[in-house]
């Protein structure tokens, strides 16, 4: 027997060699708290995983096929799926493990975000789960290209001019993303490069610290707990479970590329081929992005063409870098859930973002449309109808809050439905609507913190 317990088998030539040892007993022991809430969270980074895996997976496979060019991107595509044995398959199945990626990936955000698994000393790894959501994206934006089809084209000749709007340096980002003044051979290329090389290796060793750090501190415990109460082992119990879910992630994956092999055809999620891009042929009718950059695609909308001196673009691009710079540091805001105590105000402003994305998003999908929705009268029935279904899942919201958890603070997820009403039924500008019940938000959590002020300096209060 060696000295490390294992004896002569192949676990000892390892460990004699490599010192494994630790890390054996520290799978032996590593424990998944166990808590009030449920544990199907704990569960959505492995899933999250999952899926990268069949991106990868599916990606290499399609490497051995994909031609990155002009005159060959679109044809080694349509020869994919129209003549190599299972090729339609392959490139069902990386299209929808992105989508389903992603959605298990905001899951994973907005639940971290919910049960305040961000406290300390977890920062750095919201940070850099944070930083891998925009590499995910960008993993997006860049494969819409690679097609080389007439959607692809336009729909990536309007993303990228976005670019612009960025002060000082928008023009020279602009010639860098596309590898000149316009969308050409040189900006798929780019887009290639940046698909298959430089954003894997970014994810890859960014997904290494990521889980160093998760392993290294643990899964967070319950809120207002610094050692989870009672735990489940993660090895075998945990992972098992884990590896249960995959193999449900994979038969639903699977049933989804067979039976629905170009998406269910609604703006954000259709991968049909169509034809192949050509330059020179009229802009595509009705472009629309992913359905991940959907509320972007209509916030620009919303705002005009100059405001304050600032093209509207320019203003879009300022409001929408700080609601993620807000998003990417709070947790050095949430300054109860750093001293262990429920923050209802940061759970409210979760809340709050889920509705103010989910109106702009239900307006980029013309939903109640009835007519081309570039008439002012389809515009307003549109905004009518989204606003009802925001409202509706807003209810849904606040009242499975307030009988599930007591919560009293409403303040974002009013102001969110403020914004929705104002804008949607009684039909003022978006910005106009945004402004009013901005302010009112500010004065109700000024309301709330001078209340609170209070309460400290006169613990017993006035009878």
């Amino acid at each position: 027997m060696s000295d490390s317990g294992h004896g002569q088998g192949w676990l000892g030539w390892l460990d004699r060699r490599y010192q494994i040892t630790p890390l054996i007993e520290f799978l032996r022991h590593k424990e998944v708290p166990k808590g009030p809430h449920s544990m199907v969270w704990y569960y959505l980074g492995g899933m999250t995983m999952f899926f990268f895996l069949v991106q990868v997976v599916t990606g290499v496979l399609l490497l051995m096929y994909y031609q990155p060019g002009e005159a060959t991107a679109y044809e080694s595509i349509r020869y994919l799926t129209t003549k190599v044995p299972f090729g339609w398959l392959m490139r069902s199945v990386h299209c929808w493990s992105a989508h389903l990626m992603i959605i298990s990936l905001v899951t994973h955000m907005f639940s971290t975000m919910m049960l305040k698994a961000y406290r300390p000393p977890r920062e750095l790894t919201w940070v850099t789960g944070y930083i891998l959501f925009a590499l995910t994206l960008g993993f997006g934006f860049s494969g819409y290209l690679l097609p080389w089809n007439k959607l692809a084209f336009f729909a990536t000749s309007v993303g990228t001019d976005l670019v612009k709007s960025v002060p000082l340096i928008g023009n020279w980002l602009l010639q860098v993303l596309r590898g000149g003044p316009d969308v050409t051979a040189n900006t798929l290329y780019r887009f290639f490069a940046l698909h298959v090389v430089i954003l894997p290796l970014a994810f890859v060793s960014l997904i290494g610290v990521h889980l160093l750090f998760v392993q290294r501190q643990g899964m967070a415990p319950p809120l207002g707990a610094k050692v989870a109460p009672r735990g489940m082992r993660f090895f075998p119990s945990f992972a098992l479970r884990d590896l249960l879910l995959w193999l449900v992630c994979f038969m639903v994956l699977l049933v989804l590329a067979v039976f629905v092999p170009y998406g269910p055809g609604i703006p954000g999620m259709d991968w049909e081929l169509g034809q192949k891009a050509d330059p020179l042929a009229p802009a595509f009718p009705g472009i629309k992005p992913e359905w991940y950059f959907l509320w972007e695609y209509q916030l620009l909308k919303e705002f005009p063409p100059h405001l304050f001196g600032l093209e509207g673009p320019q203003l879009c691009l300022l409001v929408v870098s700080l609601l993620l710079g807000i998003w990417a540091i709070i947790p050095w805001l949430d300054r109860q859930a750093q001293r262990e105590q429920p923050s209802p105000g940061f759970s409210d402003f979760g809340w709050g973002a889920i509705l103010f994305l989910t109106f702009l998003t239900l307006k980029a999908w013309d939903i109640g449309a009835m007519e081309p929705a570039t008439s002012g009268s389809s515009l307003k029935v549109i905004s009518r109808t989204c606003a009802w279904w925001t409202i509706g899942a807003g209810a849904v919201i606040i009242g499975i809050r307030w009988l599930l958890h007591r919560h009293r603070w409403f303040v974002f997820t009013g102001a969110a439905l403020l914004h929705v009403v104002l804008h949607g039924w009684l039909g003022l500008p978006y910005l106009v609507a945004g402004v009013i019940a901005a302010v009112l938000a500010a004065v109700g959590i000024a309301m709330i913190f001078l209340r609170t002020a209070e309460r400290r300096v006169n613990p017993g209060g006035s009878r």
